[in-house]
């Protein structure tokens, strides 16, 4: 029988690296305008921000140049720096891309690890089914977890990486346009049904029904625009 040997010291747990005060800064100002509290085209101002978050204005302007890269904020020589809006158009084309990127990584995620997928999905749709009528901020992070868990399950390190520059952009909007109990029971129904498909091993039909759910929030922002539409010109 062999006994430990104590000349061969314990394995040490890996300690989590501290994020920098930059990053705690990106990730605080990416939820402003995730969740909405800095809104669409608004103004940002280094010094406001810096104040409310009790900084100093270099971590703040550091946030702002990541999140230009994201596309979050645009930066306007000589005007300042805003929270980024989109029209019909570009919303399309982020819708477009998602669904290239989220359909190819589950197709990925099948081939590789079709059984960690199917239950990592499950276990998500049914956390936001345990609630009968989940708040608006509790949804999100479920929905952000559905749509994310997805994507990590291909394990593509570039398709990851690729997915991370829209993922603000794509929160942001499904922020905007997810937030009635109708809208949110419309969005945990068609997570449940692309599961319960995988389930049934109509892994094709899951990736198309997927498809059409990314391009959910294209649509209701363009019924919500021709409703304006119509309103306008019934009142002229």
């Amino acid at each position: 029988m062999m006994t430990p040997n104590p000349a061969v010291p314990a394995p040490l747990e890996r300690l989590a690296r501290p994020r920098s005060l930059a990053e705690l800064v990106i990730h605080e100002i990416r939820e402003l305008i995730v969740s909405g509290r800095l809104g669409p085209g608004e103004q940002l101002s280094e010094s406001v921000l810096a104040e409310q978050l009790g900084v100093s204005r270099t971590p703040v302007r550091e946030a702002f140049l990541r999140l230009e890269t994201e596309h979050l904020v645009e930066v306007r020589p000589q005007r300042g720096t805003f929270v980024f809006q989109y029209n019909e158009a570009e919303l399309r084309d982020i819708c477009e891309l998602r669904e290239v990127l989220e359909t190819g990584a589950m197709r990925i995620a099948i081939s590789r690890n079709r059984e960690v997928l199917v239950e990592q999905l499950d276990k998500v749709v049914s956390r936001s089914e345990a609630t009968p009528v989940p708040d608006l901020a509790e949804y999100q992070a479920l929905d952000n977890s559905f749509h994310e868990g997805l994507v990590k399950a291909s394990e593509n390190k570039e398709l990851i990486e690729a997915y991370a520059r829209i993922s603000g952009r794509v929160r942001t909007i499904r922020y905007r346009l997810t937030r009635t109990p109708q809208q949110i029971a419309d969005s945990r129904r068609g997570h449940r049904e692309i599961v319960e498909t995988l389930k049934a091993g109509r892994d094709s039909d899951a990736v198309s029904r997927l498809g059409l759910h990314v391009y959910n929030p294209y649509e209701m922002f363009r019924r919500e625009s021709e409703l304006k539409h119509d309103t306008r010109e019934g009142q002229a």
